[in-house]
């Protein structure tokens, strides 16, 4: 079995000891200055443990006691911190040092280059790998932008996302590498030992190695049930999984400034003016299109009144062709400055009003896409959406958990400007199975207070985990965000609990998170569908990575995922593995685009709704279970 090198210093010595200072927590204690609480025997080696307040320097009413490594593994972590904290102090270091905390992570930013747009950051934080009962300590890059720089191809360059060139930096991994190696190669003299002088505790020079395992590649299926590892061939060989079944009319939405490249997108579309990238809407998704059923409708302005009349001119050819489906497409002029943001306010009260009148639309970007070349290799993905949007299913996955309902659940809360305390708690979950076909996206609540928030979470979750639509269904897997709060993760495991008639799979999927891992191919690039486990119950997974047969690398590949199962409610022994394939195939039924983003849809799909509501938040009269529908709106 390979190995993947983490991102992991391990320390020599697992088995240390240190002295500190505790007392018992009684009931209305309050935390003094530099104390912490943890659980800790009540004698030494003992197994009956109790809360205790404990602290690195003597305090009045604090006992000394002699810590093991084993006895708490957080407070372990923190004597480490504090002991490479204050070897950086007694001996110095070359390069300037913040000590940091985040969310219940201790951690220390080096800043090993600086420039205008903010600074390069090698940073060490203390760990303990379960899977291998070893302590160490993290170590990573990043980059820290500088608050008045705006997200521009200079901060990709500097975070390594782009080369230097500005190209997707396919050297990423290797990039990455050769900084951490250089930051240790100049400090690990200073930090080599830590400890005291009675017990010195030695920090490796090499990052740590564990075992990696492999899932199976992602497999599609499409037409008549037949299978490809390439989606934009396999359309093309086999056809789409679902046709639409009707005819189609296409409303192009524009000012008379963009009549030139709106044909330029139609001949596009037709396949007449790139056949090699795109050979066509009706070669690839068989509907036609033509100047017979292409209408064109001009925007005036950009007042509301007059986007509401382009609402209502399409709402009306849709009544006159109550046949044939309708999809509108709206060229603008955006300017674009940070990743992900797919258009302008203009667009985005479009978007909702079409919604609402239960009308698709697929905006164009003209900024974006008028660029030499960008509407040749773009066109296949519009088209790719505007077919999921009409109501087509141009793929499926192959499952690894049949008759298995995935909810990914998601949350969008308005914040007062003022006082930054939570106006409005917004929660919804997109309904999937394991095969990635989308089936709705529902509201599960709606709320100006917490407790009762928490309370409609909880009792609509319920609902639709009882719905007779989900009867067929013999397990339910639900999919959170690693933003998703302490609070509402406990009311949907009340909810789990209170369904007992399905098998229950709690998961936490966080796309950023502090775990990488090089392999020892020349790349550095682990394979796709390579895991490394964590801990009993964690799990990272390489979405993408390299392919067997083409150890190339031609773009930079995305991080790892931190995949993590909560709970479950399932009698029988849970086969892990399995719902960590499915995680990896729904990043695989992405409609958004041929070969896009590698995150499983039950989270990237929430991650786009999140910004959709939260634009609609600003539009007078917006209704939040407007956007619940069969129909994927938000590609």
């Amino acid at each position: 079995m390979a190995n993947i090198r983490l991102n992991i210093l391990p320390i020599y010595n697992q088995n240390f000891s240190f002295k500190v200072y505790r007392k018992i927590k009684e009931q209305d204690d309050s935390k003094e200055d530099d104390t912490f609480l943890y659980s800790l025997p009540q004698t030494e080696h003992s197994k009956d443990y109790a809360k205790y307040w404990v602290s690195f320097v003597q305090k009045n009413e604090f006992e000394e006691f002699l810590a093991d490594s084993t006895y708490s593994i957080g407070l372990s972590k923190r004597y480490l911190f504090n002991q490479l904290i204050n070897v950086l102090k007694n001996k110095g270091c070359p390069f300037e040092y913040e000590v940091k905390r985040k969310f219940t992570d201790d951690y220390i930013d080096f800043m090993i280059e600086s420039y205008p747009q903010g600074d390069r950051i090698i940073y060490l934080s203390p760990y303990y790998l379960e899977e291998q009962k070893t302590y160490g300590f993290i170590i990573d890059f990043k980059f820290r932008k500088s608050d008045d720089t705006l997200f521009d191809r200079q901060v990709q360059i500097l975070s390594l996302s782009l080369d230097m060139h500005g190209r997707s930096n396919k050297n990423y991994y290797s990039d990455k590498f050769r900084l951490i190696q250089n930051f240790i190669s100049a400090i690990y003299d200073i930090i080599e030992n830590i400890g005291t002088e009675e017990q010195t505790i030695k920090i490796e020079r090499d990052l740590i190695k564990t075992t990696v395992f492999h899932l199976n590649k992602k497999e599609y299926i499409f037409n008549n049930d037949n299978s490809a590892n390439s989606q934009f061939q396999g359309i093309r060989n086999f056809g789409p999984y679902k046709n639409i079944g009707q005819e189609v009319m296409f409303a192009f939405i524009f000012e008379d400034r963009f009549k030139s490249f709106a044909n330029e997108l139609y001949l596009s579309l037709t396949g007449k003016l790139n056949p090699g990238t795109f050979p066509g809407l009706e070669q690839m998704f068989g509907i036609d299109i033509n100047v017979k059923n292409v209408k064109q409708i001009k925007i005036e302005d950009y007042s509301n009144n007059s986007l509401l009349k382009v609402v209502d001119t399409v709402k009306n050819l849709q009544e006159i062709n109550n046949d044939k489906k309708v999809i509108g497409i709206y060229i603008e002029d955006c300017a674009i400055d940070i990743e992900d943001i797919p258009a302008s306010n203009h667009y985005y009260y479009l978007k909702y009003n079409f919604i609402k009148n239960d009308l698709p639309l697929q905006v164009i970007n003209y900024r974006k896409l008028g660029e030499r070349n960008s509407l040749k290799w773009s066109t296949s993905n519009i088209a790719l959406a505007m077919f999921a949007k009409i109501g087509g299913i141009p793929w499926v996955v192959k499952p690894s958990n049949k008759n298995c309902l995935i909810l990914g659940i998601g949350s969008s809360h308005k914040k007062n400007r003022d006082t930054g305390e939570i106006s409005k708690y917004f929660a919804y979950t997109v309904c999937l199975d394991s095969s990635g076909l989308y089936k709705t996206l529902e509201v599960l609540a709606d709320e100006t207070s917490e407790s009762s928030y928490l309370q409609k979470l909880t009792s609509n979750l319920v609902n639709i985990l009882k719905d007779s639509q989900q009867a067929n269904y013999e397990t339910c897997v639900l999919h959170l965000p690693f933003k998703i709060k302490k609070k509402e993760i406990n009311a949907i495991s009340d909810a789990v609990k209170q369904v007992t008639d399905i098998e229950l799979v709690v998961i936490k999927v966080n796309i950023d998170n502090k775990y990488f891992g090089y392999s020892f191919h020349n790349t550095l690039v682990p394979y796709e569908s390579s895991f490394v486990k964590l801990s009993k119950d964690e799990y990272i997974v390489w979405f993408e990575g390299l392919l067997y047969g083409k150890e190339v690398v031609d773009k930079r590949l995305s991080n790892p995922v931190h995949i993590k199962f909560l709970s479950t409610n399932n009698k029988k022994n849970l086969d892990e593995q399995t719902f960590l394939q499915d995680i990896l195939n729904l990043s695989g039924a992405n409609w958004r685009g041929f070969n896009a983003k590698s995150i499983p849809i039950s989270i990237y799909y929430s991650q786009i709704i999140a910004k959709y509501t939260e634009a609609f938040e600003h539009i007078s009269g917006y209704e939040e279970g407007s956007i619940s529908n069969d129909k994927p709106w938000f590609l």
